[in-house]
């Protein structure tokens, strides 16, 4: 019995470390876009989007830091 519930714990690691995964490479993707476009914008929503680029590049921090705790 307790094979079992190793094994789905397991399970359940594996499928927690590749949302995380997924969702700091998908941050990180979408804080590049926004570079692309910050330059095409007016000055004041220019500035909203660093600020936005900011919290998703530090989102994406705790992110990689929550995988490396997962992961060990």
């Amino acid at each position: 019995m307790s094979h079992e519930h190793s094994r789905k714990h397991n399970e359940a690691d594996s499928e927690a470390s590749a949302l995380l995964r997924y969702m700091a490479d998908h941050n990180a993707h979408h804080a590049g876009e926004l570079q692309e476009l910050e330059a095409a914008l007016p000055e004041k929503a220019a500035a909203y989007v660093r600020e936005a680029i900011s919290l998703l590049n530090a989102s994406t921090d705790k992110l990689r830091e929550a995988i490396r705790e997962t992961e060990g």
